[in-house]
């Protein structure tokens, strides 16, 4: 009986860290969340000339902002949005609920490109809503082998594709699971990549970049 008792204790320390592995994963995943949204905020709160939170008493809180006029973007909506039920974390080991930032950019102009960039890998693969389209190649190489681009009026895609300095902010978003421009009498932006503040940053800077140049002649 004795030995019966030491046994089950013995599991219990070894079963029980590993049960409660992804619900600590999850909370620790939603406390890292909630502190990169307050940290947006504070980066909003300095680009802005008006800010809100929305839902703020939900695990979905939402930042809209009005940005100063240099920073071309008229509004941006940022949240956090569950990819799936559970996605697979290779890092962890195990089948977990994700959060990414969902990034909505809006401008009041008219602007010719419509094109979506994605990552190259299976996360991406299987979530990204990639909008028809032929495909585009950058003439980076580096770029190229990393992202899937796809999208209308080559003429205006190639523009911004071509520009060293777009480039550049998207390679700094981590984990980028769609960097989308629709454009037409407005431009609207949508961005979903791996909550973190410099994702975030270069995401604005690349939305910014995009009117740019489309404002060039």
């Amino acid at each position: 009986m004795q030995i019966n008792l030491f046994f089950i204790f013995w599991l219990a320390i070894v079963i029980l860290p590993v049960a409660l592995a992804p619900v600590l994963i999850v909370l620790l995943e939603k406390r890292k969340t909630k502190m990169v949204l307050k940290k947006i905020y504070s980066s909003l709160r300095e680009k802005s000339q008006k800010i809100d939170v929305s839902n703020t008493h939900s695990d979905a809180p939402k930042i809209i902002a009005e940005l100063n006029p240099e920073w071309q973007i008229d509004r941006v909506e940022v949240s956090s949005k569950p990819i799936g039920a559970f996605t697979y974390s290779s890092r962890f080991m195990f089948f977990l609920p994700r959060k990414y930032l969902n990034i909505v950019g809006i401008k009041e102009t008219r602007c010719p490109a419509k094109f979506a960039i994605t990552g190259r890998y299976p996360l991406s693969a299987t979530i990204a809503d990639t909008n028809s389209g032929r495909s585009f190649q950058t003439g980076d190489p580096v770029f190229d082998r990393k992202y899937l681009v796809k999208g209308e009026d080559d003429e205006a895609v190639l523009k911004v594709l071509s520009d060293p300095e777009f480039r550049h902010y998207i390679s700094g978003i981590y984990d980028l699971i769609k960097f989308e421009v629709k454009g037409d009498e407005n431009v609207n932006f949508v961005v979903e990549c791996n909550p973190d503040i410099e994702s975030f940053e270069n995401s604005i800077l690349a939305m910014k970049r995009v009117i740019e140049l489309m404002a060039e002649n």
